[in-house]
């Protein structure tokens, strides 16, 4: 009984410091939580301060990932600037978080044909990012780099861990600074991945979740169905005080894929089912920008769609293929620049450089987010502006370059060719990155 109680019941995603967090101010929120659950979760939550990822001595680390990976050694560094957006007023900024939206089932991205025509037809009339990779693979990582400009790590999440995921700078933190109201959409359980907790202390002002909605819309297993979310989010994102930033983070896609009033008999496979999810969730997307369309506030606004995380499906491929982690991101809206419209960057990037390249595009800095790159600043003048992927899991990380695409397993240290010939330097950049990523992550 005193173990319930301090877990607090049977659920299928038990209580944790969401279910009790309710204000960005910290002080008040380490108060509400439960003192019993706090000391059994700080017990069993203890790790290691060492860093087992360490390849060469920090000074070597640090010069390979800060001067020749984000190239802020260059006394020119910021001397371009990249184009800005074209608006008389402070935009609005829409998110659509898109749950395992890989690049699979997007035709612009070299994917299957007929699967996502509304994301296809957004990537024509938008900005298309053509190479950017997720470098998790779960959402609660995803969130974070998308929002906080912060790659997942190996071993961790730091989304669990509110102690450091609180100091993390994100676009909300810094756009609510400005006078922006701030809000969150989503169709789950807040205390999924402790998500909530996060939520708040990045000064979200009005969070939806799954007790916000009828019985009759909660129609899948994880909770809200994209359809009915992105229907609820088009209408309250007008009754927001403009400018505001909002984020919609969608479930459809995510499995057991029980998209509501299907015929399941038809659908015997695993590819079968995610397709025709991927199908509802587009469509779902086409539905959104429709309604938006109609309203006051879609004219001074860029949205802003990416995947939270890639995907194994549909195609059954491994995550250590970096076509799993291989993801669709694109900037659309009115304000963006004329040179922008139709564009397509081939930057290879991830989904952690977001914030440096809208806040960017905003005229603003990123401060505290090290490790975002503007993907549309310094361009065209050395071959490390081509810029470079990084992605884990547990049992190893992956890199992207120019060069080629490899997988570097931690289990017997060898290094998987995926694609083209990466050499030895290419190989220490990336252990490079990773251990000055881990030690930033220990250090907050």
């Amino acid at each position: 009984l005193l173990f319930l109680a301090i877990r607090g019941g049977l659920g299928v995603i038990p209580i944790n410091e969401s279910a009790v967090y309710f204000s960005s101010n910290l002080f008040t929120n380490h108060a509400a939580t439960n003192p019993a659950w706090n000391l059994f979760h700080s017990l069993i939550e203890t790790r290691s301060t060492e860093n087992h990822f360490h390849v060469t001595d920090p000074k070597t680390a640090g010069d390979l990932v800060n001067c020749s990976l984000l190239q802020r050694c260059r006394p020119d560094a910021d001397s371009i600037p990249g184009p800005r957006l074209s608006t008389a007023q402070p935009p609005n900024i829409v998110f659509l978080v898109l749950e395992s939206h890989t690049a699979q089932v997007v035709e612009a991205l070299g994917g299957e044909a007929g699967i996502c025509p509304n994301l296809d037809r957004l990537a024509r009339e938008g900005v298309l990012f053509e190479n950017i990779y997720s470098s998790g693979y779960r959402t609660d990582q995803g969130l974070v780099s998308i929002l906080a400009g912060f790659p997942a790590q190996p071993d961790q999440s730091i989304v669990l861990l509110s102690d450091k995921a609180e100091k993390l700078n994100s676009i909300p933190k810094i756009l609510h600074q400005k006078g922006y109201s701030t809000a969150f959409f989503y169709g789950g359980e807040l205390t999924f991945a402790n998500i909530g907790v996060w939520l708040t202390t990045q000064h979200f002002e009005k969070i939806w979740s799954e007790k916000d909605f009828t019985r009759r819309e909660k129609s899948q297993r994880w909770g809200v169905d994209d359809r009915y979310l992105l229907q609820h989010a088009a209408k309250e994102i007008g009754k927001l005080k403009a400018p505001f930033f909002a984020t919609a983070l969608t479930l459809s896609l995510h499995p057991p894929f029980d998209i509501p009033n299907t015929d399941t008999k038809n659908l015997r496979t695993d590819r079968e089912k995610f397709l025709y999810s991927a199908r509802f969730a587009d469509e779902a997307i086409g539905e959104f920008f429709k309604t938006a369309s109609e309203q006051e506030w879609y004219r001074n606004t860029v949205f802003v769609l990416v995947a939270d995380h890639g995907s194994s499906n549909p195609n059954g491929i491994g995550l250590d293929n970096p076509v799993s982690r291989h993801i669709p991101l694109i900037f659309f809206g009115e304000p963006l620049p004329a040179e922008l419209h139709g564009a397509r960057i081939s930057e290879i990037g991830n989904h952690h450089d977001i914030p440096a390249t809208l806040l960017g595009m905003m005229g603003m800095d990123a401060p505290d987010m090290p490790w975002s790159r503007d993907l549309l600043k310094n361009k065209g003048e050395s071959s490390a502006s081509e810029g470079f992927a990084y992605y884990t899991n547990e049992s190893g990380l992956g890199w992207v370059t120019r060069q080629g695409k490899d997988f570097y397993a931690f289990g017997n240290g060898a290094w998987h060719r995926w694609e083209g010939q990466q050499d030895s330097v290419s190989h220490l950049q990336a252990r490079a990155y990773l251990q000055v990523l881990y030690d930033d992550f220990l250090s907050k």
